[in-house]
């Protein structure tokens, strides 16, 4: 970490919303945004994409002679285009900066401020959980909210989305993955850094959870955050919209439960079979019983997922 991450007020006082896809982390920064004092921008993915200390990059701080290639590479990504900045706003800051993840992180953050007026920003890339570690070896004093959700209502809406990777079996793995390591930071890490929320608490409880949250990151809880689907910037990019939009609408629970008329029971099966220690672990109850079990639904589903391999392996076709 450089000097000036130390004692830049931005870099004490950043923080991070993760989580896996469709899980509420849209709607937490719509909430946290409709704050006078906070503002996040859309996913910056810097950590999950951007990070100089990756090998391709040469390193952190990157090295002068890979500096350009870095610059070129960040500013023709989809993650810049979607931040809807002009590059001239960033590019100078990271120039006379000594080209560390630190200062190139908060040069972005640094313009998002200097736009939005507000004193703390914040910063909302689903994926960023896997790499908590590595943020807090940048930036020893972020915090950090993992909002989670119900496996199976996570994996009824990602079956939606034309982005998502994988079959019902990898992405209930993946929930699984990353809510195990949640709880294993849930433990490790100090309470004053790191906190979960539960979506079906904030969408139920909405206030009470919002001055939860509010105390964790030091301010005040402001009853405009529960008007958050009235706030001015959406916080997502407008071809996004169609999977993030629902944050413009008033709170409501119609989401909660869904998978019960989006998924087969054999479906529900698989991802209480493949998650089931952890989700019960968060309060979410199996309702498949017997059938989780059922050797001949077992085999179609690992038929199903050599299929997929194959037809992966020999390129989609």
């Amino acid at each position: 970490m450089t000097a000036m991450a130390g004692t830049d007020q931005l870099a004490a006082g950043v923080f991070f919303i993760v989580g896996t896809g469709r899980s509420g982390t849209t709607l937490l920064q719509a909430m946290l945004t409709s704050h006078s004092r906070l503002d996040i921008p859309p996913e910056t993915k810097f950590f999950q994409r951007h990070d100089p200390i990756e090998a391709r990059f040469g390193g952190d701080p990157l090295p002068a002679n890979r500096f350009d290639a870095w610059l070129a590479d960040y500013f023709g990504s989809q993650d810049w285009a979607d931040l809807g900045m002009e590059q001239d706003q960033v590019e100078p800051m990271m120039r006379g900066s000594e080209r560390s993840a630190a200062e190139l992180f908060l040069a972005i953050l640094r313009a998002w401020q200097s736009r939005s007026g507000k004193p703390r920003i914040g910063e909302k890339s689903p994926l960023h959980c896997k790499c908590v570690g590595r943020i807090r070896n940048v930036f020893p004093e972020a915090k950090f909210i993992h909002i989670y959700r119900d496996p199976r209502d996570v994996v009824a809406s990602m079956r939606r989305m034309e982005w998502a990777d994988g079959s019902p079996r990898d992405q209930a793995r993946n929930w699984r993955k990353i809510l195990d390591a949640h709880l294993r930071l849930s433990t490790e890490l100090p309470t004053t850094a790191y906190t979960g929320v539960r979506f079906e608490t904030l969408v139920a409880q909405p206030e009470a959870e919002l001055r939860r949250l509010c105390a964790f990151l030091g301010e005040s809880f402001e009853p405009e955050m529960l008007n958050f689907h009235e706030r001015g910037q959406s916080g997502f990019h407008e071809r996004e919209a169609g999977w993030k939009s629902g944050t413009r609408q008033p709170l409501n629970d119609a989401s909660i439960g869904r998978y019960r008329q989006q998924l087969s029971p054999r479906q529900v099966a698989l991802i209480e079979r493949l998650a089931g220690p952890t989700m019960v672990k968060l309060g979410y109850q199996p309702v498949s019983g017997w059938r989780a079990h059922h050797p001949v639904w077992m085999a179609m589903d690992a038929a199903a997922h050599a299929a997929r391999k194959t037809r992966r392996n020999l390129g989609g076709l």
